[in-house]
C-alpha cells in the first residue's frame, strides 16, 4: 500500500486520445495521479469526485499514472 497526500481537482486527462475525459486528479509534488476506486470504470469514476478541491491523505495502490484509492481522509475544512 502507498500513502500519498495532496490537493484533488477535476482535470482533462489523456488529451487527444480516444480515452480523453475529465477525471479526478491528485496533485502530489511534481506528479499528478488519476484517482479512482478499485473496480470503477475510468469513464464513469465519480464516487470520489465530491472530494475535488480538498487536501487529502489517501492510501491505495499506484499503477503508472493511476492511484487506486481504498482509504482517505480530508485534511482541510473547505
Amino acid at each position: 500500500m502507498t500513502r500519498l497526500s495532496g490537493r484533488l481537482s477535476i482535470k482533462r486527462v489523456d488529451v487527444g486520445s480516444k480515452s480523453e475525459r475529465d477525471a479526478l486528479v491528485l496533485h502530489h509534488g511534481e506528479h499528478d495521479y488519476v484517482v479512482r476506486r478499485p473496480g470503477e470504470s475510468p469513464f464513469e469514476a465519480t464516487s470520489l469526485n465530491h472530494l475535488a478541491g480538498h487536501l487529502v491523505e489517501a492510501q491505495g495502490e499506484v499503477d503508472r499514472q493511476y492511484f487506486f484509492v481504498t482509504e482517505w481522509s480530508v485534511l482541510d475544512n473547505e
